[in-house]
């Protein structure tokens, strides 16, 4: 809900048309991020089932896939049953002067969270190197032993909505080649998959998310 006083009184009032308008433009609108979703049942030769959602077909093929690919304790573990849609909300951007909102979707208790979240802990000692930093103290560390002369400036730079332009057929092919460099991924983990397994999971855990706005998936 968006809130904005009210020009004649002052009264700060609530205004859901600006916050469904500001979170379709942020968001919904982008034809190359989401494309509308059907509800209806698909087509097939075999009986079709006597309920039918399009997240049920979510949940059925990635049980199928993980359970083909991890040992059954790790398969237990990262599949689900009675998940739910994604949540897309978003927050308001204070910093700007212009009225601004971050789309956020949520993905907690989906069908894939699990398998995102065992994904996350094994790939996330990839992602560190010289040029990256886990805390604000370690980066207020890294400023202070720079040595900085008079008129030396520091720069921040922003990249505008950094998470949706990431290019994500591109970034799980990194992923991949880095876990496999040297079969990394299977020695530290006492797996036995192979890369195009773990692309499978990442695309998995990543992609096709399902979420509904004013009814349209």
């Amino acid at each position: 809900m968006i809130t904005k006083p009210d020009k004649r009184t002052g009264v700060v009032v609530k205004d859901s048309n600006s916050y469904i308008h500001l979170l379709r433009e942020s968001s919904v609108n982008a034809s190359t991020k989401f494309v509308p979703g059907s509800s209806e049942r698909p087509i097939r030769r075999v009986r079709p089932p006597k309920y039918y959602h399009p997240l049920l077909d979510k949940e059925k093929k990635l049980d199928a896939v993980v359970r083909k690919i991890l040992p059954e304790k790790i398969a237990d573990s990262v599949c689900c049953q009675g998940s739910r849609l994604v949540h897309l909300y978003v927050q308001p951007k204070t910093h700007k002067q212009q009225l601004a909102v971050r789309p956020i979707l949520s993905s907690t208790n989906t069908c894939n969270y699990k398998l995102a979240q065992w994904l996350n802990d094994k790939l996330k000692p990839l992602s560190v190197n010289q040029y990256t930093v886990t805390n604000a103290f370690e980066i207020t560390k890294e400023i202070r032993d720079l040595n900085l002369r008079d008129g030396d400036i520091l720069v921040s730079f922003d990249v505008t909505s950094l998470f949706r332009n990431v290019p994500l057929e591109e970034t799980i092919q990194i992923l991949a080649d880095k876990a496999f460099k040297d079969n990394w991924f299977n020695h530290t983990y006492n797996l036995n998959l192979s890369k195009s397994d773990l692309v499978e999971l990442l695309c998995l855990a990543t992609k096709d998310q399902l979420f509904q706005f004013e009814g349209q998936l």
